[in-house]
């Protein structure tokens, strides 16, 4: 069974494209959403980030970023998710979302974790049976 994977995107970011052609190549069925130009609303914010620390979310590079000077002062949680509804760059892409688990970032050994997933492409080796032979067996004295 393939598993479904929500993908939050912004386009023309490398880093997004890097990560978006790994997930394809994987045996999943990703679903991607391009946050500029379907951007999110703030009830899909707020579900998004349920009770996660905020700053995982932040895009420290943003243009709003920089001119609020959140790195200085950071704003209660419903007024930080209010301006990342009025402006989706202040969210940190890719986000990517697998049933109950999220990932934020570009970090490939999370996200291969998060999935079951081999960092090289395959599947996990998890996936696979145990080889008896290799099993370590205690030898008793």
């Amino acid at each position: 069974m393939l598993k479904k994977v929500v993908m939050y995107i912004t386009p023309k970011n490398s880093q997004c494209d890097e990560i978006k052609d790994y997930l394809l190549q994987q045996e999943i069925s990703l679903q991607i959403r391009d946050i500029k130009t379907d951007p999110l609303e703030r009830p899909e914010i707020s579900r998004l980030l349920r009770h996660f620390d905020l700053k995982h979310f932040l895009n420290t590079d943003s243009k709003i970023y920089r001119k609020n000077r959140f790195d200085k002062l950071m704003p209660a949680r419903d007024e930080i998710i209010d301006i990342m509804a009025g402006d989706n760059d202040l969210l940190r892409v890719p986000i990517i979302v697998w049933g109950r688990l999220m990932t934020v970032g570009c970090n490939r050994e999370k996200i291969a974790e998060m999935l079951q997933i081999r960092n090289n492409g395959s599947k996990s080796h998890n996936d696979e049976a145990p080889n008896p032979s290799k099993i370590n067996r205690r030898s008793k004295k």
